[in-house]
């Protein structure tokens, strides 16, 4: 899995909306002969007529009512998240401009023309990247340290082993079959954890995949394990995920632990009979 940086998507859904405007210019101008002269009183009535229906749409509606009031709702949901999300690049947002440029759009009125709109978003677009990047950078390095200062420590541990990569591990029960290869495929229990002891995940029941389609760290501590063994693997993040992370709580230079029992080794699998559960275990590359 991979840790991807969110960026709005404001400038597609604004050339969307503004696209969709463009296309019903000729049917907005026709009612606007008969509408009021005034953009203001417009978006007025508009706020207006929103508000009063607000309550009366329910599971009983006409389908084109739910229709209208759940693009509506879709629209606020995606606004309230980005708030949310982004708040700390974008600021606050002011409700009442964000519904007049709403009802200004469905009236075809709006105070700011397309371009100045687009304009507008793709430089909003650009400073949340930025700054999600800048604070991505950020929390890596913070991880990088915590995960360098956590191997330190954990090397002094009693039983505790470091190979030349930099991984380390203990054996918490020797096993008493033989040692896979990375042609092998192996079937294991095993349980995931960050180094503040949250659980990405765990499998209490024995999952099977092949040993060269895992992640640095497990290719090489199970190969130090033999079957019907127990192991700790502490796994630094440029044997795990490294850079990019993976999920939500592998966070950017995350070094992973792994509680990991070896069930069973396998003969190596043709490719086209590779365990069908090897694509679910958080280890696959």
């Amino acid at each position: 899995m991979k840790k991807n940086i969110l960026a709005l998507s404001l400038v597609g859904a604004a050339a969307l909306m503004l696209v969709a405007c463009g296309e019903d210019k000729a049917v907005a101008a026709q009612s606007s002969e008969s509408a009021s002269t005034s953009s203001a009183p417009a978006a007025s009535a508009s706020t207006s007529a929103a508000a009063a229906g607000a309550g009366s749409v329910s599971a009983a509606s006409s389908f084109e009512d739910k229709v209208s009031y759940s693009i509506g709702a879709s629209v606020g949901t995606y606004i309230a998240t980005i708030q949310r999300d982004q708040s700390e690049f974008i600021g606050t947002l002011d409700q009442e401009l964000v519904i007049q440029g709403f009802v200004d759009a469905i009236n075809q009125k709006t105070a700011l023309s397309e371009k100045e709109i687009a304009d507008t978003l793709v430089a909003l677009d650009q400073k949340v990247r930025e700054g999600l990047e800048k604070k991505a950078a950020a929390d890596a390095a913070t991880n990088l340290e915590a995960g360098q200062k956590f191997l330190a420590e954990n090397a002094k541990a009693d039983g505790v082993q470091t190979t030349d990569s930099g991984l380390q591990y203990k054996i918490l029960q020797e096993g008493s079959g033989t040692s896979p290869t990375t042609a092998d495929t192996v079937r294991v229990r095993y349980k995931g954890t960050t180094i503040d002891g949250q659980v990405f995940d765990e499998q209490k029941d024995p999952i099977a995949f092949p040993l060269a389609n895992i992640i640095p760290g497990w290719t090489e501590g199970l190969q130090l394990m033999k079957e019907g063994g127990k192991a700790m693997l502490y796994i630094p993040s440029d044997l795990a995920y490294g850079e990019m992370g993976a999920g939500d709580l592998i966070k950017p230079n995350s070094v992973l632990v792994f509680e990991i029992e070896l069930v069973e080794v396998l003969p190596p699998a043709a490719p086209e009979s590779a365990p069908a559960d090897a694509a679910d275990a958080p280890a696959a590359k």
